[in-house]
């Protein structure tokens, strides 16, 4: 298959592939403009130890997120939205059906996500997520990360901090189709759903906002998938599992360059020869230029 482009030199033939792989990185480019230019990711030696010499990354399902009430609070809050704008109490057994099937999905298909955050040095991250300030801190280059990203099929996203559907388009096009029947621009009801599944997951309560997250998920995991695992982190969880070395071949970059820094965290007792010679034995050596002690003050 081919698609016609033009430029300076007028129309020519390109690839399938190759327009693919175009499409995907100027998206990347394009969604890296958005964010700051570091990616940070706050965590402990055994999740440090996991990307680095493992070369995986864990995406964590959401409903073990710290807030109690991710995905919920957006589509309680459309569901609320949705009653008030049929005006119609017939079609209200309707609008039951749906959020019911809604509930259904959710406790089959929570998303797998893995956090970044646009927060430098942030000290509440430090405490919370990276051992109490013991840990470290990836951080990643964001148009890289992105570029490995897209082209392999998975979604980064900056987190909304408001629930709020009452402007929403998914709200809009829900009330369509229990007042007419029609689904608009998605083909059935699996299709929205699917959308609204990945459209709750970048919103958060307002509380959460100095996180400043953003979330990359893969775009679909079915309970078979080959990805899926278990991971013993004081008591068992699901989590879906990458070869990063795979994803940044994919995407041919380098898996060096994906990362900016390594931050010791502001009260940790990592002694920096150590960190360098493991570095240079699970054959990271251009990694121990990039190691920074944090600047944060907490004690």
């Amino acid at each position: 298959m081919f698609f016609k482009y033009k430029n300076n030199e007028g129309t020519k033939h390109m690839d399938f592939n190759k327009q693919k792989t175009m499409w995907r990185n100027e998206k990347a480019t394009n969604v890296a403009s958005q964010l700051k230019g570091e990616l940070w990711h706050y965590t402990d030696v055994n999740a440090l130890n996991g990307i680095l010499n493992d070369k995986e990354i864990w995406f964590g399902n959401a409903s073990n997120m710290n807030d109690k009430n991710e995905l919920s609070e957006f589509i309680n809050d459309l569901k609320k939205e949705v009653f008030l704008g049929i005006n119609e109490k017939g079609k209200n057994s309707v609008a039951e059906e749906v959020f019911k099937r809604i509930q259904e999905k959710l406790k089959s298909s929570y998303p797998y996500i893995f956090c970044v955050s646009q927060a430098c040095d942030d000290a509440a991250q430090w405490e919370r997520y990276a051992d109490d300030g013991r840990g470290y801190a990836i951080v990643f280059n964001t148009e890289i990360l992105s570029k490995v990203c897209y082209n392999n099929d998975f979604t980064i996203d900056q987190e909304f901090y408001d629930c709020s559907t009452k402007r929403h388009e998914l709200k809009d096009i829900l009330v369509n189709y229990i007042l007419t029947g029609n689904w608009g621009e998605f083909e059935n009801m699996d299709g929205y759903m699917s959308n609204l599944v990945s459209c709750a997951k970048i919103h958060k309560h307002k509380s959460f906002s100095a996180e400043q997250e953003v979330r990359i998920s893969p775009y679909y995991v079915e309970e078979d998938d080959l990805n899926l695992t278990y991971k013993l982190l004081g008591f068992i969880k699901r989590v879906y599992v990458v070869d990063l070395n795979k994803l940044c071949k994919k995407a041919n970059v380098q898996f060096d360059d994906l990362i900016t820094a390594i931050v010791i965290g502001p009260k940790s007792g990592q002694n920096i020869e150590d960190l360098k010679w493991y570095l240079n034995k699970i054959g990271l050596p251009k990694l121990i230029d990039k190691i920074r002690i944090s600047d944060c003050p907490l004690r």
